[in-house]
């Protein structure tokens, strides 16, 4: 899997793509539930569906960033993520 990130301001955009640069939406909404499952709100955007939106609040401390990309990190090791087929 590839992951492009890009920022402007206070928003981070994650896209998803496989290493052909095939678009993986399946991947992206799978990632998105699994981090509101732990209180970190994100929301896919694209016109593929492939690109994770964050817009943090405006408050958002080393400790947010850190818990965001523990869970992040968490959620791209799991088995589904590996095999899910888009």
């Amino acid at each position: 899997m590839k992951v492009t990130v890009f920022a402007i301001i206070l928003f981070l955009g994650i896209e998803l793509v496989n290493k052909d640069l095939i678009p993986m939406p399946s991947h992206a909404e799978y990632l998105v539930n699994r981090m509101k499952h732990y209180g970190i709100l994100m929301s896919t955007d694209g016109p593929d569906h492939n690109v994770i939106k964050i817009k943090p609040p405006l408050i958002f401390s080393q400790k947010n960033v850190e818990k965001s990309l523990f869970y992040l990190s968490n959620v791209l090791k799991e088995d589904l993520m590996k095999h899910l087929h888009n």
